[in-house]
């Protein structure tokens, strides 16, 4: 029987790397490049061979490109958010095509070891969001012939907080703190949790280092920059108790790291690694048993929605109909439900702060809609968010079958 896979993805804009869920071993496994083992990192470019007609990926097409004539893309993640169209071969291909044939060929190298395997779930983990690069994206389950709902994006932050609560408890018994030190400079994440009161909170704060502390800054002067990490990584330290730090980053590839690293390990245990974001993100496709933090804990980020959006039921109950749970990232969250007035042409928006409960309300008046019996007019209401506190409610006429037909009114409430 072939097999399926829960595949993480951790696409940057040079290099992507793939980690696969291991059911022998119950973890994560990332995937070593076949012509290069030392390495994870499977470089973002595509090569067309003019001999043969055909495509190479990663650190093949880098193989390829000298051994061969043929035409090397080395810009293919960033041709993805232009609206360039490229000749290859005497075809034409839009930046978008390219862009998901490469991810779709960085998948196949992993699969093609197994005869028949297929995709079960991924989930791609980007450094930032982007608009521009989700929506492209969202069509990436067409490259791969798979179900859309089996292709979910995420973020860095949060892959890293899958990675975390899935080590042995001892490492997160107090706050945990990530350095990530990528080609744009030095990011800092603390994990903290408090307890109390019945709810268990998860909170991530960050600061951005990168204009003080970037690989431009210090020209290959490694004791320069071990100094100047000390100090922030000092700093850090003394805010809270930390039980372990997690490197990622290829700026913690090189072995720079003396006097910063003594700090470091002072009372706490320290770990670094490249593929922390995309062991994340396959705990996350695999769900379950591996996403019960977030089940039994509230998890405040700069990315998820702090409040629960509903409608109240219009009754004596007064209850809150949910439309969206927040708790997660704002742009992975949809919600939708239909409802059906009676005798009345307001509808009650309520939102539920989830560490409170506290209920705000926002009556809508639906103007211009005809006079019908009770109970026969319909409206579909849904959510759309522009940020983790911003969005609007959509309210939509959609009519009651042939007797009342829809007036195609929209109404829109921001919030």
């Amino acid at each position: 029987m072939a097999e399926s896979f829960y595949i993480g993805m951790d696409l940057c804009p040079d290099s992507t790397q793939i980690s696969f869920y291991n059911d022998i071993k119950r973890e994560p496994e990332t995937v070593n490049q076949l012509n290069n083992k030392e390495t994870y990192m499977m470089p973002n470019i595509l090569f067309f061979s003019r001999k043969t007609g055909d495509w190479f990926v990663g650190s093949e097409a880098s193989e390829a490109r000298f051994k061969e004539e043929g035409v090397i893309l080395d810009s293919v993640y960033d041709g993805a958010l232009s609206d360039e169209h490229i000749e290859v071969g005497e075809k034409s291909y839009s930046a978008k095509q390219l862009f998901l044939m490469m991810l779709r060929m960085h998948i196949d190298t992993f699969l093609y070891r197994y005869e028949g395997a297929t995709v079960k779930k991924l989930v791609v983990t980007v450094p930032t969001f982007s608009k521009k690069l989700f929506k492209v994206l969202k069509g990436l389950h067409k490259e791969l012939g798979i179900s859309e709902d089996c292709v979910v994006i995420t973020s860095h932050m949060e892959s890293a907080l899958y990675y975390v609560f899935n080590q042995p408890s001892d490492l997160y018994v107090n706050s945990v703190a990530l350095f990530d030190y990528g080609t744009e400079g030095l990011k800092y994440f603390r994990i903290d949790r408090e307890r109390g009161n019945g709810t268990n909170v998860i909170r991530v704060s960050g600061k951005d280092y990168s204009s003080q502390f970037n690989m431009a800054m210090f020209m290959g002067d490694d004791i320069l920059m071990d100094e100047a990490f000390a100090k922030i990584v000092n700093n850090e330290m003394k805010q809270t108790y930390i039980s372990s730090v997690f490197l990622a980053g290829l700026g913690f590839s090189e072995k720079w790291m003396n006097y910063s690293r003594n700090i470091l390990c002072q009372g706490r245990r320290v770990f670094a690694g490249q593929n922390i974001y995309t062991k994340g993100a396959c705990y996350k496709a695999v769900g379950g048993e591996y996403e019960e933090f977030y089940k039994t804990s509230l998890v405040e980020t700069s990315e998820n929605v702090p409040f629960d959006i509903g409608i109240s039921s219009g009754d004596e109950k007064d209850e809150f109909l949910t439309i969206t749970e927040g708790g997660t990232q704002w742009y992975n969250i949809k919600g939708k439900i239909n409802v059906i007035l009676d005798d009345t042409d307001t509808i009650t928006i309520l939102y539920r702060d989830r560490r409170t409960g506290e209920i705000t309300r926002d009556a809508v008046k639906l103007f211009g809609i005809p006079k019908r019996p009770n109970k026969t007019s319909k409206f579909s209401v849904e959510v759309e968010f522009d940020s983790r506190k911003n969005g609007a409610v959509i309210i939509r006429d959609v009519g009651f079958g042939k007797l009342f037909p829809t007036t195609n009114k929209i109404y829109r409430k921001e919030f």
